[in-house]
C-alpha cells in the first residue's frame, strides 16, 4: 500500500490533536460603544445605567429576534454569533436603527452610539464561547466601522447578494491586527438611518417594535342596536365605521380592525374572543337605544386582559341634527386617546373630515354615500355611493374628503373589470385622487389610487412613493401596507414586503384573501417556497375563485 495511506492510519501526535479540534463556520458580529471611556468619565452611574438599558431593550431582543445567541459581554463590548449571516445583518441593522431612534432625544455628547462588525468564517466552539479567526477578524471589522455603522467581511457580503433590500459600499482590503491575509471590508449603507442623524425607518417591523415597547392596541366590536327600529342598525354601523376611520389615521396606537362584511365576524365575538383573536389589549364596545327623536349612546373602554372598564360614557343626542352624528364621533374618539394616554401629533386629527363641510347637505350625502361605499354588495349600490359622494363635491366644490371618498369608490369599480367603464372609472379616480391632494387631504385614499394606478402602468418607483404616503397618512390601514408589498415585490425587495404584507395581517386578523396572496407572492419572492404555498392555501380557502394564490 502507498506510504500516504499508512500515514493517513498513524499521524503524529500533534497532528491528531489538531484534527479532533471541532469547528463550525458562524455568523459572527462584534458590538462596541464609541468613546465609552469619555462617557464613563463624565457620568459614571448614568453610562452604566444607559449601557444596561441599552442591551436589555435594544441588543439582547433584536440578537435573539434573529435567532442569534450572545456569546459574552466585554465591558462595553458584546460578541454574538449567528446560524444565518443574513439574520446577523438584518440584526446589525435593527439595532442601529433602534439606537438611533434613542438618540434623537438624547443631547449629542451624551449619545451612545456603536460601532458594529460582522465576519462569516470558522470559529472553535469551547462551552458556551467561541475562539478563532472568525472572533478575531469581526472585532478587527467592528473597529474599521463608523460611528452608528456596520462594517463587513468579503465573505458576508457574498454571502448576501442580492437576499437583503440594502447596499454595500466597497472599502477595500484591510490588513488588520494578528490576521495573516488582507480582509477585504464593505460598509452597510442603510438608507433609513445615517450613522449620526435621526430616524427615518417607517417600515413594519420598526412598527410594531414600538407597539411592544408600550404602543396601546385596541379593538372594536361594532356597536349594537337596542331599539325596536330597524333602521337604527344602520345608524349603529355608521357610527362604528366613523370612528374607525377616525382613528385609522391616528399615528401614535395601533388600531387591529375587522374587514369581514359588515364586520360580522367581530359583530359574534365576546370582549374576551376579540382581545385574543385580534391579540389587542383594549376593546372598544358600545350600544344605542332610541326613544322618540333622541338617542343614547353608551361607550366602554375594556382592558382585555382583566376585564375591567378603562373608561365609561354615555350621550343623549337629538338625531334631527346629522351633525351630532361626527360629534359623537370626535367626543369618543377624543376620550379613547385620552383613556390610553396617548399624545396626539395633531389634536383636530379625528375632526379635519367633518370640519372640510360647511353645507349641511353636502354633509349628509358625503355621508350616505361613504356609509353606502363600505356597505356596497354590487355595481349599482357602488355607482349609487359614487353619485351621492358626486352630490357633496357638486354642493361643497372645496371639500377635499368628498374628492378622496370619490376617487376610492371610482377605483373599487375599476378594479372590477377591464372594460371601458372600468377604463373611465379610473380616469375619473386619478382626477378625483389629484384634486384632493391639492386641497389639502386628510384622509390617504389618494395615495392609494395613485399608488395602484402606477403599479398597474409599470411605474414602480412613483407607486413605492405613493404607496409610502399613503402609509404615513393611514398608520393602521392594512390595505396601504398590503399595496406597499406588492410594489416591493416588482422592485425586487421580497424581504421588505414580507414584512409590509405580515403587518397588514397584524392589522387585520379578520381579512380579505388579497392579504394573504400577497404575502405569497413575497414568500415566493424571497424563495421561502414552503411558506409561500401555506399563506397561498390560506388565500384560497378565504376565496377559491381568486386566480393569483393557485399561480404561487
Amino acid at each position: 500500500m502507498p506510504v500516504a495511506y499508512y500515514a493517513w492510519f498513524d499521524p503524529p501526535e500533534d497532528q491528531m490533536a489538531e484534527e479532533r479540534v471541532k469547528r463550525k463556520l458562524a455568523a459572527v458580529l462584534s458590538a462596541d460603544v464609541v468613546g465609552y471611556s469619555r462617557l464613563m468619565g463624565q457620568d459614571e452611574t448614568g453610562t452604566l445605567s444607559a449601557l444596561k438599558k441599552h442591551r436589555t431593550s435594544v441588543i439582547d431582543p433584536q440578537i435573539s429576534e434573529y435567532d442569534g445567541r450572545v456569546v459574552k459581554l466585554m465591558g462595553d463590548g458584546t460578541l454574538a454569533e449567528f446560524a444565518s449571516v443574513v439574520d446577523a445583518v438584518q440584526s446589525a441593522i435593527e439595532i442601529q436603527r433602534e439606537l438611533t431612534a434613542l438618540n434623537a432625544e438624547i443631547r449629542k455628547d451624551r449619545r451612545f452610539e456603536y460601532r458594529i462588525g460582522i465576519h462569516l468564517g470558522d470559529v472553535i466552539p469551547d462551552g458556551d464561547d467561541i475562539y478563532g479567526d472568525g472572533v478575531n477578524v469581526a472585532a478587527r471589522l467592528e473597529k474599521l466601522a463608523e460611528p452608528g455603522g456596520i462594517c463587513v467581511s468579503g465573505t458576508v457580503r457574498d454571502a448576501i447578494g442580492n437576499k437583503l433590500p440594502v447596499r454595500f459600499k466597497d472599502k477595500g482590503e484591510h490588513l488588520v491586527k494578528n490576521i495573516e491575509n488582507p480582509v477585504r471590508t464593505f460598509h452597510v449603507l442603510d438608507e433609513n438611518v445615517a450613522p449620526t442623524g435621526k430616524l427615518t425607518d417607517s417600515s413594519p417591523r420598526a412598527r410594531l417594535a414600538a407597539q411592544l415597547r408600550g404602543k396601546p392596541s385596541l379593538a372594536i366590536k361594532p356597536f349594537e342596536n337596542l331599539s325596536a327600529e330597524s333602521d337604527q342598525e344602520q345608524f349603529a354601523d355608521a357610527l362604528s365605521n366613523g370612528i374607525i376611520v377616525a382613528l385609522t389615521r391616528l399615528p401614535h396606537f395601533v388600531l387591529v380592525g375587522d374587514e369581514s362584511p359588515s364586520l360580522h365576524r367581530s359583530r359574534e365575538m365576546s370582549i374576551e374572543q376579540l382581545g385574543q383573536k385580534f391579540d389587542v389589549q383594549y376593546v372598544l364596545k358600545g350600544n344605542l337605544r332610541k326613544l322618540g327623536s333622541r338617542v343614547r349612546i353608551n361607550t366602554e373602554l375594556v382592558e382585555v386582559a382583566t376585564g375591567q372598564y378603562i373608561w365609561a360614557e354615555s350621550y343623549d343626542r337629538d338625531l334631527s341634527d346629522l351633525n351630532e352624528l361626527f360629534a359623537i364621533q370626535d367626543e369618543i374618539t377624543e376620550e379613547i386617546v385620552t383613556a390610553l394616554n396617548v399624545k396626539l401629533l395633531a389634536g383636530d386629527a379625528a375632526r379635519l373630515v367633518r370640519n372640510a363641510f360647511q353645507n349641511p347637505t353636502a354633509l349628509q350625502s358625503y355621508y350616505n354615500g361613504e356609509l353606502l361605499l363600505w356597505n356596497s354588495r354590487n355595481k349599482l349600490e357602488l355607482r349609487e355611493a359614487q353619485n351621492l359622494i358626486e352630490e357633496a363635491i357638486r354642493l361643497e366644490p372645496e371639500s377635499s374628503p368628498a374628492y378622496a371618498t370619490a376617487a376610492l369608490a371610482y377605483w373599487i369599480e375599476a378594479l372590477s373589470g377591464q372594460d371601458s367603464a372600468s377604463s373611465r372609472a379610473l380616469h375619473r379616480a386619478v382626477e378625483l385622487a389629484q384634486e384632493s391632494i391639492r386641497l389639502g387631504d386628510v384622509t390617504g385614499y389618494p395615495h392609494l389610487v395613485l399608488a395602484q394606478v402606477h403599479l398597474s402602468k409599470r411605474e414602480f418607483d412613483e407607486a413605492c412613493h405613493e404607496a409610502e404616503l399613503a402609509v404615513t397618512a393611514r398608520p393602521s390601514c392594512p390595505a396601504a401596507y398590503s399595496l406597499k408589498a406588492s410594489v416591493l415585490v416588482y422592485l425586487g425587495r421580497p424581504n421588505e414586503a414580507i414584512e409590509h404584507a405580515q403587518y397588514a395581517l397584524r392589522l387585520t386578523p379578520v381579512h380579505p384573501p388579497m392579504h394573504s396572496a400577497i404575502l405569497a407572492s413575497a414568500y415566493y419572492g424571497s424563495q421561502r417556497y414552503e411558506e409561500a404555498i401555506e399563506a397561498a392555501k390560506t388565500a384560497i380557502e378565504l376565496d377559491e375563485s381568486r386566480v393569483d394564490p393557485y399561480l404561487f
